[in-house]
């Protein structure tokens, strides 16, 4: 090998190590699954009850990773049928390999993405809504309904589900919104009930419908479930709240932190 070879050699391992990094596309999605499109059925329910949502509005935006994030702000209902797809969110420019996605569900401006109607854009503006989740439950005759706008901030972070990005190619990850753990009774336990008793219970004008101020007059100080651990929490409107910031997941079962 002559001196101009040993100057070549370096040369193709520095070209090697640059053809295998670069940058690719992290496609997302966001799914309510079957429980906001077609209902929480009466199954997973431990006092008789099911559920069928009429609104399930999640307002959406810094979503990406370290590597980058989409500058939109989205709402979606996640009632409207995907048969099992999801809805389209952005797709994110990310560098190649590795990648956890975090995103934030939070009031915030008007959004100029998702599938919701310009009404339910306004809705969510005017009341400075994160989270509006309307429907009904159901117990044999009885029927409840809901309409309740929650105002919470959260940012679902170090999301355990790593998406692998290819070079110049893409993957794709589902923000997944679990409905259920609004109504569970405890904030602490890894296996608490899905129950609506309490929540029929504080129609305290038995007009079919529980409102906001009605699940703020309901305390929880007495009740043997409902229990919030170190959380200062003493009425119902506060404990389901609390739990709303529970429902973002990654790819299914995946945790984040928040």
């Amino acid at each position: 090998m002559n001196r101009s070879d040993f100057r070549i050699v370096p040369l193709m391992f520095a070209l090697a190590a640059c053809s295998a990094t670069g940058e690719g596309t992290l496609e997302t999605r966001i799914y309510g699954e079957g429980f906001i499109e077609d209902g929480i059925p009466v199954e997973v329910f431990s006092d008789g009850w099911s559920i069928t949502f009429s609104r399930f509005l999640v307002a959406l935006d810094e979503v990406g990773t370290d590597d980058g994030e989409d500058p939109g702000r989205y709402l979606f209902d996640l009632t409207k049928k995907t048969s099992g797809e999801g809805q389209a969110v952005a797709p994110v420019a990310v560098g190649s390999g590795e990648q956890r996605l975090q995103y934030r569900v939070a009031p915030g401006g008007t959004a100029t993405g998702g599938n919701a109607s310009q009404a339910d854009r306004m809705l969510m503006l005017d009341g400075g809504y994160a989270l509006f989740v309307e429907g009904t439950a159901t117990n044999g005759a009885a029927n409840i309904g809901f309409a309740w706008g929650l105002d919470t901030d959260t940012t679902y972070r170090e999301c355990e589900v790593v998406e692998s990005v290819p070079v110049d190619g893409s993957a794709t990850t589902v923000i997944t919104i679990h409905a259920d753990h609004i109504f569970y009774d405890d904030l602490e336990s890894t296996t608490p009930n899905v129950a609506f008793d309490l929540i029929a219970a504080s129609d305290a004008d038995a007009d079919g419908v529980v409102t906001q101020a009605e699940l703020l007059g309901r305390d929880l100080t007495t009740e043997a479930r409902y229990q919030v651990g170190s959380q200062h929490i003493d009425n119902l409107w506060d404990y389901m709240s609390a739990l709303s910031q529970t429902v973002g997941h990654i790819d299914g079962e995946g945790e984040c932190k928040t």
